[in-house]
């Protein structure tokens, strides 16, 4: 499963508050509703987990990332991503509505 995490800044970190990712999909679902490609990879950034502050709503958090697996890409050689962190273009309130729709749908 591809792990969405919504963050924002502390510090030069990008935090997760409450620790957890926002949505666990596959990413055949979150592919064309994140607007992912294999360009927006991330090098240097990652998103820390950070259970000890509260979870917060979308729109109070900046960025989306997206972790994919080694086990989510095995088998996608073609489709050009690698395990890695990715950054979606859309604000998490954005993300959360689309993502809402297709973890309805399935």
């Amino acid at each position: 499963m591809a792990k969405v995490w919504f963050v924002r800044r502390r510090g030069s970190q990008w935090v997760a508050p409450g620790g957890k990712p926002a949505f666990e999909l596959p990413l055949a679902d979150i592919l064309f509703p994140l607007d992912l490609g294999t360009h927006r990879q991330l090098e240097d950034e990652r998103p820390l987990p950070a259970p000890e502050l509260d979870a917060e709503a979308p729109a109070d958090l900046k960025r989306v990332m997206v972790e994919l697996s080694a086990s989510e890409v095995n088998g996608r050689e073609h489709s050009g991503f690698v395990a890695g962190i990715y950054d979606s273009g859309l604000s998490p309130v954005a993300a959360a509505a689309r993502l809402s729709a297709v973890s309805r749908s399935g």
